[in-house]
């Protein structure tokens, strides 16, 4: 066996003394079709993924499906979101909707304006 594909439809050498690629975890997380313009889940697609059995993402620890679970509405306008990932069993949450990043990089933060029009 000397090539064996990822998730991403691409080639692995596996060969000896063949270098795989690092795994680059900024490649991995929710879908954009399960999100909205504003970074929150998209509830409609979020259930849709739900009735289909579908996926919403791949998880940033070992490059995994996500499979979503259905929401938890805690009242107040308030719905909790949760993934479980298909390969290492970690739980990826959202609470409230919002996506929560798992980098401290400035480029991975939420854009925020202040008042007066400044980052």
């Amino acid at each position: 066996m000397s090539e064996q594909e990822t998730l991403d439809g691409t080639a692995n050498a596996t060969a000896a003394g063949a270098a795989r690629p690092a795994f680059d975890p900024l490649q991995h997380g929710l879908w954009r079709r399960v999100l909205d313009g504003d970074g929150h889940i998209n509830h409609a697609a979020w259930l849709r993924a739900c009735a289909e059995h579908g996926f919403v993402g791949t998880c940033r620890r070992c490059g995994g499906y996500l499979a979503p679970a259905a929401p938890d509405d805690l009242g107040g306008g308030r719905i909790d979101y949760e993934a479980h990932c298909a390969g290492c069993g970690g739980i990826l949450n959202a609470p409230g909707g919002r996506v929560l990043t798992h980098s401290a990089r400035r480029s991975e933060q939420p854009r925020t304006t202040h008042a007066d029009g400044n980052r």
